[in-house]
């Protein structure tokens, strides 16, 4: 099994690509289960976890309005499946994502459950598969600092301040004073596998692949929808991730892990490597840190711990891409948190009557 190492390593890292994610996006992805893949839900041991993430990005440009993502979940293994050593987890997660100075909101609400499959007769193994379904409610204030496309005049080589008259909602006035909301709401959907095991005891190993909007729901603003290329509907969005969390000895442990995900043409290539030292054995108290890097955008700093049951993270970026001279290298900040809750039945033991022989 030793041999199996170095593979799971190189199959970590070496996921390639370029460019720039259209979704929402966090550097603590492993935070954020329920939203890197719904095959995560109750993927743990424990009662029930709750945790919450915020992510800061882009803050020293567009008058410090920037980017803000915020997302709380709970997740649970509620019951056995159909055989022992199966089981179903349930979860919910909320994200309420705003971007930019027209206040662009996207608020999602979701359910998921997954179905984990106990493989082996040792049950090291687990391949699982998730779903998750919701509404997403969009929303965006037009107004004198909304400016569209088809306000660009060629001669000047400005805006004439006019708003897209098809917007949902929009006065057509945005450039005057002006200000409206324009809104619209629509179903969501999402599936996902992962498979899980045990390496060699000393290592766990993970890997997962999800798909967002499978049935590529409309999301535009505007009243009649562009049928012919279809612009209006939100295309898939397939995601990939990897894990290996490796025991190096009593006090260190290393987990290099690996995020990808394409939406229309553009990617995401995310690769972090984590270490972890066991401060102090009586009390489970362990720190962990780490480098990474968001292929062509953004270098990341790690930081960490696990307390029994509890685990914060915290992230900085260092903004690598062209806009670097507008950001002045501040990328984003990510703080997050989880906590597993443990709550066992005393078992039930009948009283015995001790009846001694003569």
């Amino acid at each position: 099994m030793k041999l199996l190492r170095l593979p799971l390593l190189l199959l970590c890292f070496g996921i390639l690509g370029a460019g720039q994610a259209q979704e929402i996006h966090y550097t603590l992805y492993n935070m954020s289960p329920l939203t890197l893949n719904p095959a995560q839900t109750g993927a743990f041991f424990g009662t029930a976890r709750i945790g919450g993430i915020f992510r800061s990005q882009w803050f020293s440009v567009d008058d410090n309005l920037g980017y803000e993502t915020p997302g709380i979940y709970i997740d649970a293994p509620i019951i056995r499946g159909f055989r022992d050593q199966d089981w179903v987890g349930v979860g919910a997660v909320m994200v309420n994502d705003r971007a930019g100075s027209l206040g662009l909101k996207n608020t999602g609400t979701f359910l998921s459950a997954a179905y984990h499959l106990g493989l082996g007769k040792d049950g090291n193994s687990v391949l699982t598969l998730g779903l998750q379904g919701g509404s997403v409610q969009r929303s965006l204030i037009l107004g004198e600092r909304a400016n569209f496309g088809d306000s660009f005049d060629a001669a000047t080589g400005g805006f004439t301040g006019q708003t897209d008259d098809d917007i949902s909602g929009g006065s057509g006035s945005g450039g005057g004073g002006q200000s409206t909301n324009a809104t619209t709401d629509f179903l969501d959907f999402g599936a996902g596998l992962m498979f899980k095991t045990n390496v060699d005891g000393k290592g766990g190993f993970e890997i997962g692949l999800s798909v967002d909007h499978l049935t590529q729901p409309e999301d535009s603003f505007r009243s009649v929808s562009n049928a012919e290329d279809n612009e209006d509907k939100k295309p898939m969005r397939i995601a990939a991730h990897t894990r290996y969390e490796w025991q190096l000895t009593d006090r260190w442990s290393a987990a290099p892990t690996a995020f990808f995900q394409t939406q229309r043409g553009a990617t995401e290539v995310s690769l972090q490597g984590w270490a972890g030292y066991l401060f102090d054995p009586e009390k489970d108290i362990t720190f962990n840190f780490g480098l990474g890097y968001r292929v062509g955008d953004a270098a990341k700093v790690l930081l960490g711990a696990d307390i029994k049951d509890l685990r914060v993270a915290a992230s900085f970026d260092l903004n690598t891409s062209p806009y670097r001279t507008h950001t002045d290298y501040q990328g984003a900040f990510e703080v997050s948190a989880w906590y597993i809750i443990k709550k066992y039945k005393q078992p039930e033991v009948k009283p015995a009557i001790l009846c001694p022989r003569f």
